[in-house]
């Protein structure tokens, strides 16, 4: 049954990266690329992260050769996978041949091709971040991936904006956008009405009296930038896009979509429009398809880059 089912999250954030590897738009990437300026030992480039979770992202600056010399900063409000990046950076580290040690409690350095990315684990929530930092230090780039449609992007781009140095950078990726496709259908109308309620879920869901979700967060980030006086540099689709090959999926792809399955699930188990023996038999079939082989998901998303008014690069 499906309600009896266990996921772990940070399972799902590792067997999500290939997910997301192939989902980030390239043309957003190279912009990216084209326009992060130059670091050096004595001169380290500056970055932000904001839900960094288990430091997939540290991991692709390094895989696609954007970084150099590095203070990087990871902030994540969950303290278990924030302790847990670190031993994760540290296999990855060894499993490509990089040195890493740990400075002191909560940071981290890895060494690769005479370079180096010096890293410090945040545990924090992102609006208490804000007020801590606020007035503070600034960053030359600030990343958000998969997290701008967790938070209230309203409220927490400007604040994100005011801690990027003028003429800095901003990198927000698969951001949702509205739209989960789940093939084959169930019953049409049943899924149609599933996928309504939970996108509704994101609009309406609150903790600690502050929104968490935006299920439209895609389009609206390009307003917010804007409103925030940010230059949009770059913008374009992120979709996942998860089908079985010849050979099923991998275990990464089956792990992740039961893991979407169950969230949907467990999002509205309970809903007093839901009936309850019917979710089960929906989850329940959808899981079913997801050990035949069967199942084809679809998430629309976006990705852009940004430039923080102030100072002009040349690019």
């Amino acid at each position: 049954m499906a309600g009896n089912r266990d996921y772990n999250f940070e399972r799902y954030l590792s067997a999500k990266k290939a997910i997301d590897d192939t989902a980030l738009n390239h043309n957003v990437l190279d912009r990216l690329k084209a326009h992060l300026p130059q670091s050096s030992r004595s001169s380290p480039l500056h970055i932000l992260e904001l839900g960094s979770g288990i430091g997939t992202m540290v991991e692709r600056l390094v895989e696609w050769g954007l970084v150099q010399w590095v203070d990087y900063t990871a902030v994540d409000a969950d303290e278990a996978i924030t302790r847990s990046a670190g031993g994760r950076l540290e296999r990855w580290s060894q499993e490509h041949g990089y040195k890493i040690a740990g400075d002191s409690p909560g940071r981290a350095s890895i060494q690769f091709s005479a370079c180096q990315i010096s890293i410090t684990f945040e545990c924090a929530d992102v609006h208490q971040y804000f007020e801590i930092q606020s007035g503070k230090k600034q960053w030359d780039l600030g990343v958000a991936h998969a997290f701008m449609d967790l938070v209230d992007p309203a409220e927490t781009v400007p604040r994100f904006c005011q801690l990027i140095k003028p003429g800095g950078l901003i990198y927000l990726t698969l951001n949702y956008d509205a739209e989960t496709v789940l093939l084959p259908p169930v019953d049409y109308s049943f899924d149609e009405k599933i996928m309504r309620l939970y996108n509704k879920s994101m609009d309406t869901r609150q903790f600690r009296g502050k929104k968490t979700g935006d299920s439209r967060a895609g389009r609206h980030l390009l307003l917010h930038l804007r409103q925030a006086k940010a230059e949009i540099l770059a913008a374009g689709s992120s979709d996942w896009v998860v089908f079985p090959s010849s050979n099923g999926y991998t275990k990464d792809e089956s792990y992740f979509l039961h893991f979407i399955v169950h969230t949907i699930f467990k999002e509205l188990n309970g809903h007093a429009s839901v009936d309850r023996r019917r979710l089960n038999s929906w989850a329940d079939q959808r899981h079913a398809q997801v050990e035949k082989g069967e199942l084809i998901f679809i998430a629309k998303q976006m990705d852009m880059l940004a430039r923080i008014s102030g100072v002009r690069h040349s690019q």
